[in-house]
């Protein structure tokens, strides 16, 4: 008898254990409070974590997903993250300065995840918000690889520019799961800015510069995949000379008369690179220049294929000269089909 209640006080050890979960993620979670405070002096977009400790889901996206240290290492440097364990019985005030409470309105769950997550609420779920405090809900697991395009979307800003469908899709196009990134044909033909030069005195064309910086995953997602896509590549070789430029090169650079030099500014970027964009260095950037190397447009943002295709046209074909450009994309009959099937494993 004494062996069985011995063996029964183990096993029921072990199924408090079980649902007892130690947080073992590498992320510096932050309150509501010091988000708040932090927010209003920097903006940088907020993940909102809600933990639910007796779903086994919620804890291994804690503890796993949240456990890597490069997942870490990016929500830690790029965002404002937050825990939110739905149970908790603290007033929280949001960020607005609304005060919530867990009534037990909706069991155990406090006030300020339903009026979040709605009535209904799935874990587990993660909140994202804007520099701008425009808040999008995702639910389910994510793994590491289903993760990192969520955190891109927002830490580099590419929420501006198009949807988080299209840009994971093309994400996922770039950084297919489980297979190593071999860029094997480059189809656009990248010029120097001395190459350009040189053709632009016997046959002139408008000018694309592609300013890149490898540390922005959006902006190498542009360079292999927007660029580089056959149709984009054609009309580009066809239209423009095309300068691919690392903003962050160590070369000695003549462009239009003038000698640009890399002088050690901050963060290493060249002095090309900075007078381009007006010393605001965000990426991606593009610069497009017409044939007499008179600046026409620069961007910088991100831009999937059928989006990009429509700008070229705008500016290859002339149009720019004579049509108004919202109007113009409106009517514009591109190469790519929207219907595109979503991608597998999302």
């Amino acid at each position: 008898m004494r062996s069985l209640i011995l063996q029964s006080v183990a096993y029921f050890l072990l199924v408090i254990n079980c649902f007892a979960q130690t947080d073992t993620s590498k992320v510096k979670w932050q309150s509501f409070e010091e988000t708040k405070s932090l927010f209003e002096k920097n903006q940088k977009p907020v993940l909102i974590y809600f933990h639910d400790e007796l779903n086994d889901s919620s804890n291994l996206m804690l503890n796993e997903t949240f456990g890597l240290q490069e997942v870490a290492n990016y929500a830690n440097i790029l965002f404002y993250p937050i825990k939110l364990d739905i149970y908790t019985k603290d007033s929280l005030t949001f960020f607005d300065g609304t005060k919530y409470y867990n009534t037990g309105k909706n069991g155990k769950i406090h006030d300020i995840v339903n009026q979040l997550l709605g009535d209904e609420p799935v874990f587990p779920s993660m909140i994202l918000f804007t520099r701008e405090a425009v808040g999008s809900v995702f639910t389910g697991f994510k793994d590491r690889n289903h993760i990192f395009p969520i955190l891109i979307y927002y830490a580099e800003s590419v929420d501006k520019s198009t949807t988080y469908e299209k840009f994971e899709k093309e994400y996922f196009k770039t950084y297919p799961i489980g297979q190593k990134q071999i860029m094997t044909r480059v189809l656009v033909k990248w010029k120097t800015f001395d190459e350009t030069t040189e053709l632009m005195k016997t046959n002139p064309k408008k000018i694309l510069i592609n300013l890149y910086d490898n540390y922005s995953i959006s902006s190498t997602m542009q360079r292999l995949k927007t660029y580089n896509n056959p149709i984009i590549a054609d009309y580009l070789n066809q239209k423009f000379y095309c300068i691919n430029l690392d903003v962050k090169t160590n070369d000695t650079i003549t462009f239009l008369n003038q000698k640009y030099i890399n002088e050690g500014a901050p963060h290493g970027f060249h002095q090309i690179a900075i007078a381009m964009l007006d010393g605001k260095m965000n990426f991606p950037s593009f610069l497009m220049l017409d044939e007499n190397s008179k600046l026409l447009e620069r961007l910088q943002k991100y831009m999937p294929p059928d989006e990009f295709e429509v700008l070229i046209h705008f500016i290859g074909d002339d149009v720019y000269k004579n049509e108004n450009w919202e109007a113009y994309k409106i009517t514009f009959k591109g190469s790519f089909d929207e219907q595109e099937k979503p991608v597998e494993g999302n």
